[in-house]
C-alpha cells in the first residue's frame, strides 16, 4: 500500500498542552522546538519501563500521536479531538478537590502535568479552556519546523479541498470536540447548579464561527453534562479512583435536543457540525437515531462513531441475544443493529486500538487460539496476534452487513484514540506502528477470504485483501471526508 493513512480520532494535544502549564510564562504555548515537552512535535518513545507500567497498571506513559510520530507512521490526515478535561476527573463527587496524592495519580494516568491538574480543579469555565486549546493549534498552523533535519508542517484545514492526500511532509489536521460539556454545562462539581441554556447555545454559535470549525462533536463523554446519558468508560485502577455515575435510563434532555438542533443547523450559510455518538449510552444513541429518522428523515446526515468497537449483541432490548462471542459487551460498545443504521446513513465507524474495548479479556486467548491453526504465519507473533483483534472488528462488521445484502466494507476506518488515556494493544504502542499495520491486516484478510465464511460472501462483497485493507486504512475515510467535510 502506497497510500497515506487517516485517523478519525486521536488526542495529540492532550499531553503537550497540559505540559505547557508547568510554567506560567509558557501556559498554552505550542513550542516549535520538538525537544520541548510542550511542543506538539515532541516525541516520547515507549521505553521498557513505560511498557511495563502499561502491562501491569494500564498506564500509558508516553506519547502515541505527537506529530513527529504520526508522520513517521505514514499518517497524512487526522481528526484531532479538543478535550477540556471534565471536573469529575480532578474533583471528588462530594465537590472536594483531590489532594496531592490524587493529583499525582491523575498526572500519572493522563500525563498532563500536576499544574494542569491543579488548573482544572480551579477552572470554572469549560468554554474558555476550549478556546485555549483551539488557540494552541492555531499558533503553529502552517509553520515550518525541522524534524531530524527535514522540514515538516501541520496544517489546520477547513474543508476537504485543502487536503493533499498524497503529501508526505504535511500533516492535515481536522478539528473535532469530545464532549459537549465544552459549551459550559455539567458544571455541578464547580459549584454551578444548572447550565444556562442561553449561554450554552451562544457558545455553540460561537464555535460555528471559527475559521476551522469542528467537523463533528461527541455529545457525551465521561460524566453527566445535562445534555444526554453517558456510558461507563473507566476500568481497572482508574475506575477505583475516579467515580462515574452513569444512568442507563437517561436519554437526551430538552437542552440536549436544542444543542443538537443548533449543531446540525445549516440554514443561512451555516455549516453543520455533525454528531459523534461515541460515549452516549444506548438510550441516548437511540434517541438520536429516532431524531434522524423523524425530524431529519428527508436529509442525509451520517451517523459517526469516531472511535468504537462491537459489543457482539444485536439490540439493546435483547441483551441476552449474542450474535458473536468474544466481544466486550459493555454498552459503550455498539450493537450490530447500530452498524446497520450507520451503513444506511452513509456514516463511518472508526475502530479504536484500545485493549479495554475490542475484545472480551476473559476469552481473548481462546478466541485467538481457535483461529490460529487457520492463520497464515506472518511477521512478529505479538503484532500478528493483536492485529487479529483489529481485523476481527473489521470482519464482523462486514459479515453482518453481508447477511443484510448491504455493502460490507464501506464504513470501517481507523479511529485509534491514541493519547486518549487508553490502554493500547501490546505491540501497537503508537502511530509509528501504523505503517506496518496493513501488512498484518492483509494477512488476516487473506485467511478470512479463504475460510468457509469468507467464501460465502455475496459477489459484490468479494474483494481482494489488499483492497479491503486500503479501504479501512484510507479510502473509506477519504470518501467520507469528500462527501461531508466541505
Amino acid at each position: 500500500m502506497n497510500k497515506r493513512y487517516i485517523d478519525l480520532h486521536c488526542h495529540p494535544s492532550l499531553k503537550p498542552f497540559g505540559k505547557s502549564f508547568q510554567r506560567r510564562r509558557t501556559t498554552g504555548l505550542n513550542n516549535p522546538d520538538s525537544k520541548i515537552n510542550s511542543s506538539i512535535w515532541h516525541q516520547q518513545r515507549p521505553k521498557l519501563f513505560r511498557k511495563a507500567l502499561n502491562v501491569f497498571f494500564r498506564l500509558t506513559k508516553w506519547r502515541q500521536s505527537d506529530f513527529t510520530t504520526l508522520l513517521h507512521g505514514h499518517t497524512n490526515v487526522i481528526v484531532t479531538s479538543l478535550y477540556p478535561m471534565e471536573k469529575g476527573m480532578v474533583i471528588h463527587s462530594d465537590n472536594a478537590n483531590v489532594k496531592y496524592s490524587g493529583r499525582i495519580f491523575r498526572n500519572l494516568a493522563t500525563g498532563i502535568s500536576m499544574r494542569r491538574v491543579r488548573h482544572l480543579q480551579k477552572m470554572k469555565d469549560y468554554f474558555k479552556d476550549l478556546l485555549a486549546e483551539y488557540h494552541y493549534f492555531e499558533q503553529l498552523h502552517n509553520t515550518p519546523v525541522k524534524i531530524k533535519g527535514k522540514v515538516k508542517r501541520y496544517k489546520l484545514v477547513a474543508s476537504v479541498n485543502e487536503i493533499d492526500f498524497d503529501e508526505k511532509d504535511i500533516l492535515h489536521v481536522i478539528l473535532s470536540i469530545e464532549g459537549a460539556h465544552v459549551f459550559n454545562c455539567g458544571l455541578r462539581l464547580a459549584g454551578q447548579p444548572k447550565a444556562n441554556p442561553t449561554e450554552v447555545l451562544l457558545n455553540v454559535s460561537l464555535v460555528k464561527q471559527w475559521k476551522f470549525q469542528p467537523f463533528f462533536i461527541g455529545l457525551a463523554h465521561h460524566f453527566d453534562n445535562e445534555l444526554c446519558g453517558f456510558s461507563k468508560s473507566f476500568s481497572g485502577i482508574v475506575e477505583k479512583v475516579i467515580t462515574q455515575k452513569p444512568k442507563s435510563s437517561q436519554g437526551i434532555t430538552p437542552l440536549g435536543f436544542n444543542v443538537i438542533k443548533e449543531l446540525l443547523n445549516n440554514s443561512n450559510g451555516w455549516k453543520r457540525i455533525y454528531i459523534d455518538v461515541k460515549h452516549m449510552n444506548p438510550k441516548s444513541r437511540y434517541d438520536y437515531y429516532n431524531l434522524l429518522e423523524t425530524t431529519y428523515k428527508n436529509e442525509t446526515i451520517p451517523i459517526i462513531v469516531s472511535h468504537g468497537a462491537l459489543n457482539g449483541r444485536l439490540h439493546p432490548k435483547t441483551h441476552n441475544q449474542v450474535w458473536r462471542k468474544g466481544f466486550n459487551s459493555d454498552d459503550i460498545n455498539f450493537y450490530f443493529d447500530e452498524i446497520q443504521k450507520i451503513e444506511a446513513s452513509r456514516g463511518i465507524f472508526g475502530i479504536q486500538l484500545d485493549e479495554r474495548r475490542i475484545f472480551d479479556v476473559k476469552t481473548k486467548a481462546r478466541i485467538y487460539e481457535d483461529a490460529q491453526p487457520n492463520m497464515t504465519k506472518f511477521g512478529k507473533p505479538k503484532l500478528r496476534k493483536n492485529a487479529y483483534f483489529i481485523w476481527r472488528q473489521i470482519q464482523f462488521i462486514a459479515t453482518y452487513l453481508d447477511t443484510l445484502n448491504r455493502d460490507a466494507w464501506n464504513i470501517q476506518a481507523l479511529g485509534t484514540d491514541f493519547d486518549g488515556i487508553i490502554d493500547p494493544l501490546n505491540g501497537w504502542w503508537t502511530a509509528k506502528e501504523l505503517k506496518v499495520l496493513p501488512e498484518y491486516l492483509i494477512s488476516h484478510a487473506n485467511d478470512f477470504l479463504k475460510s468457509d465464511e469468507g467464501q460465502q460472501l455475496k459477489a459484490k462483497n468479494t474483494l481482494t485483501a489488499e483492497t479491503i485493507v486500503e479501504k479501512v486504512m484510507t479510502l473509506n475515510a477519504q470518501t467520507f471526508l469528500k462527501t461531508y467535510f466541505r
